[in-house]
């Protein structure tokens, strides 16, 4: 297993905390976004199958992990200033982007909006909600979610991580743990429905426009977001997209299909 180095760098307003491989600086740079309610250490599966060809950075998103700072907004265009900070603030040269769903739409912003600083970007499953989803949020969906949240949030660890393997018995085993940890620390009140709403409505197809730099989207069937109308639609809103769907898997696509994944994603980044 790679060894991590941990520390914090300030970056838009943010004291951003991360874990990064040790001794690999000078390889690529491959900055790891991860989804909504985890933190950094939820990619160490992805870390150890590619630490020994990148330069990996896994950082806490704003109002997750360590991370220190205001969370009472997560507006996408504001999630990137704090990816773009990061990568200015550690000097990253180029790096490539792989989120998954909050952190795969925080990958494409950044990328649009900083089409200088990043090399490419991988889009797991990201949340890019089709206007039928977008009408089938309601509030009252929203209060009961967080309201489950809220409660799961009381159990010990040791449940939260009986309840994730029983539920994802497919998952490889190093993935319990982080999960559940993550659970403990993102700011309850990203739970919200206001908080919620502002990740599920970003107009991403106006961001998609402004990406120039190869991209990958990851889908999921049947369980995944992003459904193969909208897949369409993105490979045609960016010139350099390619869509792969993984069959058998739902929104979390790299948990539950690892070597399908992987191999999909090493063929892309090998062809940059």
């Amino acid at each position: 297993m790679i060894k991590l180095k941990q520390d914090f760098v300030a970056a838009n307003g943010l004291n951003i905390f991360y874990h990064r491989a040790a001794g690999n600086e000078g390889k690529p740079p491959l900055v790891l976004l991860h989804g909504f309610s985890d933190n950094g250490r939820c990619w160490i599966q992805v870390v150890n199958e590619v630490a020994d060809q990148y330069d990996i950075i896994m950082p806490d998103a704003r109002g997750h992990g360590r991370t220190e700072g205001p969370s009472t907004s997560m507006a996408y265009d504001l999630l990137a200033q704090d990816v773009i900070g990061l990568i200015e603030a550690l000097g990253l040269e180029q790096p490539i982007l792989f989120g998954h769903s909050m952190g795969a739409l925080t990958a494409l912003v950044a990328a649009a909006q900083a089409p200088d600083l990043v090399r490419a970007i991988v889009l797991e499953d990201p949340a890019f909600w089709n206007e039928a989803q977008k009408n089938d949020i309601t509030v009252a969906q929203l209060e009961e979610e967080r309201a489950g949240g809220l409660e799961f949030r009381k159990r010990p660890l040791a449940e939260k991580v009986v309840a994730i393997r029983e539920g994802n018995p497919h998952w490889a085993e190093v993935e319990f743990a982080p999960w559940a940890e993550s659970k403990d620390e993102h700011d309850p009140g990203l739970l919200a429905p206001n908080i919620r709403l502002q990740i599920r409505t970003y107009d991403w197809k106006t961001a998609a426009t402004k990406v120039q730099c190869p991209a990958l989207l990851l889908t999921a069937h049947p369980g995944g977001i992003v459904k193969p109308t909208t897949a369409r639609e993105a490979a045609e809103l960016m010139p350099h997209c390619e869509v792969a769907q993984i069959d058998e898997a739902g929104h979390c696509i790299h948990r539950d299909k690892f070597d399908e994944t992987m191999k999909i994603v090493l063929d892309f980044l090998q062809r940059l």
